[in-house]
C-alpha cells in the first residue's frame, strides 16, 4: 500500500507549496490514472513515492509518505524500488547503458539475482514490449519512441509492486501506445500491480482507470471514479481537457458520460447522423522547401530510402508515422544536422528545430534568459512567451518547470528568431489541453508567410493544426495529401471524435471546431 499522511512538499528555490496537504491510500491492483493542467503537482506527486523526493530533490517536506510500511523519507531509493519502478516523461534520463539488453538487465543485476533469472526476465520483457528486433541496438540508435518502450520494459522486468508511469505514451505511435496500455491492464489485471499513470491524453487512458486523481495547485480537488469525477470536475474549464467523446457529449447536453468510443455510439447515436462540417478553406503560397530522393542509414540500418517531401507558405505540414520509422532523422536532415547519403534539399529561407527534448534548448538562469538570448526585441520575446502561456514563469531556472512548461519555452526559444521554415518534433511531450490549443493557434499564426513542419503521434493536435498530413514507413512517405482525405477513416492515424463517427456520421469531422453548429 502507498500511503500520504498530510503531506506537503516545496523544491529548494519554490516559494510555495508544489504538493499541500495530500492525504490518500493506494493499494496494490489499483489501476489510478494521475491528472491536472501542466505544473500542478503531478511529477512531484510521483517522485514522492518514488523516493526521489526527498533524497534527490531536497526542499520543504512535511508529513508522512509510506511504501508497503517504509516511510520514504527514511528509506534510500534503492530500498524503494525493490516494490516500485518508474518511467519518467524523459526516458533519456533514466537509460544508463549502451545497448538495449544490457539496459534491461542493469537493474536485475543491482538486484543480485542469478544469472538465469536475468536471462529470463530480459527475454519476457524483449517479448512483452515487443521489441526483441532492439536487442542488440545501441540506444543512441533509437527514435525517442523505441527508447520509451526500452524504459517501459526495464521498469517492467523488476516485478514491482507499483509501476509509476509519467506520460508514457507521449512518444509512442497510436499503435504502440495502444500496445503499451493493453499490457498495462494485463499486468494490472493478471498479477496485481498497482498501475500509478500521469498522463495528459484522457481518451486513451480514462476508460481503463479504476480511480482518477485530479491535480490544481498542488492540491487534490477530485479523486475517485473516472465517470462521476468527470462530471463533478470541468476538465476543459481546469486545463486538463475532456476524452473528445465526452466533450461531444457535454456539448450535446446529455445527462451520461461516455469514456469511450463504445459507450459513445450507445450514448450519442442518433446526434451523430445530424452532425455537419462546416467546411474551411486554405491557400498556400511559394515553394520554400524541397526534398528529393533522400537517403540515409546509421551503418547498415537504412533509415531515409529516396524520400521526396515539399513545404510551402502558409502551410503546416504534419507527419505521423510509427515509431522508427525515420521522422526525426528526416527532421535532422532538412535542418543540416545530419547529411544524406543521397538526394537534394532546396530551402528558400532559414531553417530551425526544435527538437523532442526541450532541455536541449534550456541553459540559463532563467528561462526569458533562454528565450531572449540574441534577440535584441524585448517586445517580441514577451510577446511569444504571452502567446504561449509562459510569460508568469519567466523568471524561473528550466529546471524548475514541468515537462510541459519546459517544452513551450524550447518553443518560444526557437520560434522567437522567427525562421522561415520551423520544424517541432513532438512538441505535445508534457502539455495539457489549454497548453495544446494555445499552441496550435500560435502555429497557425506563425505560418502565416512561412512554413512548419510537425511530426507527432498525437492526431488530435495534428488534425487541430495541420493542413496536409504525410504517413512515414519504412523510410518513405507512403501516402500524403490534404488532412480531411488522409485522416478520416483511418485505422491507426485519426482522432477519437473521426472513429465515433465512423460509417455513422460525416467523416469529414476531425475535432469539435469542425462540426457546424457547435
Amino acid at each position: 500500500m502507498i500511503e500520504f499522511k498530510n503531506f506537503s512538499f516545496k523544491y529548494a528555490l519554490s516559494n510555495k507549496w508544489n504538493l499541500e496537504k495530500v492525504n490518500l491510500k493506494i493499494d496494490r491492483g489499483e489501476f489510478v490514472l494521475v491528472v491536472g493542467p501542466s505544473g500542478s503537482g503531478k511529477t512531484t506527486f510521483l517522485r514522492s513515492i518514488n523516493g526521489l523526493i526527498p533524497h534527490f530533490y531536497s526542499g520543504g517536506y512535511e508529513g508522512e509518505v509510506k511504501v508497503n510500511g517504509k516511510a520514504i523519507k527514511n528509506n534510500p531509493p534503492r530500498e524503494i524500488a525493490k516494490c516500485v519502478s518508474s518511467i519518467f516523461q524523459d526516458p533519456e534520463n533514466q537509460i544508463v547503458m549502451e545497448t538495449v539488453e544490457r539496459e534491461i538487465a542493469f537493474p536485475l543485476e543491482n538486484m543480485g539475482l542469478q544469472s538465469y533469472e536475468i536471462s529470463k526476465r530480459v527475454e519476457e520483457a524483449l517479448d512483452l514490449i515487443n521489441i526483441a528486433n532492439l536487442r542488440n541496438r545501441r540506444i543512441e540508435e533509437l527514435s525517442g519512441g523505441e527508447k520509451q518502450k526500452v524504459a517501459i520494459a526495464t521498469a517492467i522486468a523488476t516485478y514491482p509492486d507499483f509501476l509509476l508511469l509519467d506520460e508514457p505514451t507521449s512518444q509512442l505511435s497510436p499503435n504502440s501506445a495502444e500496445d503499451i496500455l493493453s499490457l498495462l491492464e494485463r499486468l494490472n489485471d493478471d498479477f496485481g500491480i498497482g498501475i500509478i499513470l500521469a498522463e495528459h491524453r484522457l481518451e486513451r487512458t480514462m476508460y481503463r482507470a479504476d480511480r482518477i486523481i485530479v491535480f490544481s495547485g498542488g492540491e487534490i480537488i477530485g479523486d475517485g471514479e473516472p465517470r462521476i469525477i468527470a462530471s463533478k470536475v470541468d476538465f476543459d474549464a481546469l486545463g486538463i481537457g475532456y476524452p473528445q467523446v465526452s466533450r461531444l457529449a457535454i456539448l450535446l447536453k446529455k445527462d451520461y458520460l461516455p469514456l469511450s468510443v463504445k459507450e459513445g455510439r450507445r450514448i450519442l447515436a442518433k446526434d451523430l447522423k445530424r452532425l455537419k462540417y462546416k467546411g474551411e478553406k486554405k491557400e498556400y503560397g511559394k515553394k520554400i522547401l524541397e526534398a528529393t530522393k533522400l537517403k540515409f542509414s546509421y551503418d547498415k540500418n537504412a533509415v531515409l530510402k529516396g524520400l521526396n517531401l515539399s513545404l510551402y507558405e502558409n502551410e503546416i505540414l504534419g507527419i505521423v508515422g510509427r515509431n522508427g520509422a525515420g521522422k526525426t532523422t528526416l527532421a535532422k536532415i532538412l535542418v543540416g544536422l545530419l547529411k544524406p547519403h543521397k538526394g537534394k534539399i532546396e530551402r528558400r529561407g532559414k531553417i530551425s528545430m526544435v527538437f523532442q527534448n526541450p532541455n536541449l534548448h534550456l541553459f540559463g538562469d532563467s528561462i526569458y534568459e533562454d528565450i531572449s538570448t540574441g534577440v535584441k526585441n524585448d517586445e517580441k520575446v514577451e510577446h511569444i512567451m504571452k502567446k504561449l502561456g509562459i510569460w508568469n514563469l519567466r523568471d524561473k531556472n528550466s529546471k524548475d518547470l514541468s515537462g510541459g512548461e519546459r517544452m513551450l519555452a524550447a518553443i518560444a526559444s526557437i520560434a522567437v528568431i522567427e525562421p522561415k521554415i520551423l520544424i517541432l518534433d513532438e512538441p505535445t511531450r508534457g502539455l495539457s489541453y489549454s497548453h495544446k490549443l494555445k499552441l496550435s493557434k500560435f502555429l497557425k499564426e506563425y505560418a502565416t508567410s512561412r512554413g512548419i513542419i510537425l511530426i507527432s503521434h498525437d492526431m488530435e493536435m495534428i488534425a487541430r493544426t495541420v493542413d496536409r498530413v504525410a504517413i512515414m514507413a519504412e523510410g518513405r512517405i507512403i501516402v500524403e495529401g490534404e488532412k480531411r482525405k488522409i485522416m478520416p477513416n483511418s485505422l491507426n492515424y485519426t482522432t477519437q471524435l473521426n472513429k465515433l463517427l465512423y460509417g455513422v456520421g460525416d467523416k469529414r469531422i476531425l475535432v469539435e471546431e469542425d462540426i457546424e453548429g457547435l
